[in-house]
Formats: C-alpha cells, sequence, structure tokens
C-alpha cells in the first residue's frame, strides 16, 4: 500500500491514498467528493470506508465533513432523517402520496447544515414540537431554513389538507344523501363539531370557513410565548379557502 494507490469502497465510490505512515494510519481522499478520512489499512482493503459528502441517505442526504455516529445529536438525525424518507422514499409515498411533490432543499439535504439550523430555532427540543414546512407559507412544499419551523402537535395537525379523503365538496362540508342537505363540521381538539345543515355547498362553507378561522386564532393565542413569532402571526392571519 503507497500514496497512489485506488481502492474500491462497498458503497460510497473508490478512494486514493494521500498520506500513508502505517497499517493502522492511512489517509485517503474520495474521488468523487474530495473527501478526506483516516482509516486502518485493513478496513481499506475490505473496502469498509464511508465518503460521508457521498449522498447516502435515501439517495440525497449527506452527512457532512465532520459527521460522527458517536456524537451528533440523535434527535436532529432522527428528524433529519424522517424528512428526507418523507420526501424521497418511494415506500414512504405509498402510504403517505401527499408527500409525492415534496422536495428538501440543497443546503438542508446536508445533515450539519440541519443541525446547525434546529439549535436556534424556537420550539427545538421542546417536547412534543414537530417540524412543520407549510404554515408559514401556505401550500409550501420545500422543507428549506427559510420555510421550516418547529410547532406543538396540536397546531400541525390544525392545518392538515385532506382533500384526497373529502371527495368533491369543500373542505368542512359534506352531503348528507337522505336529508339532501350539506353539513358544515369543524374539527376542535379532536371531535367533529356540528355548525349546521345548508340548502349549498358554498353556505356550509362560509360557515365552516368563519369557525375554522375563529379557531386557529384561538389555537395560536394558547400558545402565543411559545411558539416563533412568524407561526404566530402566520395563523392570526390564516385564511381557509374553498380549494383547501
Amino acid at each position: 500500500m503507497k500514496v497512489g494507490d485506488v481502492f474500491k469502497t462497498n458503497t460510497t465510490g473508490d478512494c486514493k491514498v494521500v498520506s500513508y505512515l502505517n497499517s493502522d494510519n492511512v489517509t485517503v481522499e474520495f474521488i468523487n467528493t474530495g473527501f478526506i478520512t483516516n482509516v486502518k489499512g485493513d478496513n481499506l482493503i475490505r473496502g469498509k470506508v464511508k465518503d460521508y459528502l457521498h449522498p447516502s441517505v435515501y439517495g440525497v442526504g449527506i452527512l457532512g465533513q465532520r459527521f460522527n455516529k458517536l456524537t451528533c445529536d440523535r434527535e436532529v438525525y432522527t428528524i433529519w432523517r424522517n424528512m428526507l424518507k418523507r420526501c424521497y422514499s418511494t415506500i414512504q409515498h405509498k402510504s403517505q402520496p401527499t408527500y409525492t411533490d415534496c422536495s428538501v432543499s440543497e443546503s438542508f439535504k446536508n445533515f450539519e447544515v440541519f443541525e446547525k439550523w434546529c439549535k436556534v430555532q424556537t420550539g427545538f427540543k421542546q417536547q412534543g414540537f414537530q417540524l412543520d414546512k407549510d404554515i408559514l407559507i401556505k401550500g409550501n412544499n420545500v422543507y428549506s431554513e427559510d420555510t421550516c419551523c418547529f410547532v406543538p402537535k396540536d397546531i400541525n395537525l390544525l392545518l392538515v389538507n385532506r382533500q384526497l379523503h373529502r371527495g368533491e365538496t369543500p373542505v368542512g362540508v359534506n352531503y348528507h344523501k337522505k336529508r339532501k342537505q350539506y353539513r358544515a363540521r369543524c374539527n376542535k381538539d379532536g371531535v367533529n363539531v356540528h355548525l349546521g345543515w345548508f340548502s349549498s355547498p358554498d353556505q356550509a362553507f362560509q360557515t365552516y370557513k368563519q369557525a375554522k378561522e375563529s379557531y386557529i386564532k384561538e389555537v395560536a393565542n394558547k400558545w402565543k410565548g411559545q411558539i416563533d413569532e412568524r407561526v404566530y402571526e402566520a395563523l392570526m392571519n390564516y385564511e381557509v379557502e374553498i380549494t383547501d
């Protein structure tokens, strides 16, 4: 084994030896990414060397130059990996098809960048808080530094779009065949509250819209001071649309 020798790895491409002190101290550089690391000669021969700049997590996620699985924040890593899973796992898309068109920004694909961002966010590591991508920007499908925030679970579920499950009626409205009327209901704290019967879907929707927007403000005020100010403002200004 000498400087300049090229070795194949099992998962992340070829690397070449750039420094050799002894069999326990070999420095290699990955040809595709330029990632440099120290390894043992035996592991190098067996291909057990990892390139942490290679997109190895769901085909897009990069662990980063200084990644260490023993010292990294495991909670952050789990959040990051699950974010990538939602966007890039074909298996996940079968059970959660609403994530098919979602993606992650180039910077957020790097674990080290994501970890640094997490640690300065309001709500991070607060019990029950979850990563959200579309409260700050309604309808957003990209996870990024400018679009993501941490919110409590009840806020995260507050604005869930259930278009795939409700049929042709507007959000908050369903048609009752026997009564031949439209019913408006608003979910509050996990309970569907009956708002009334109406002769048209538009009338039912307008009643739902008023009740939903009022409830959103109620929840926002419940969490005021504990959530990101941007989240509070977004909720207070949130408008329910018939296309939601």
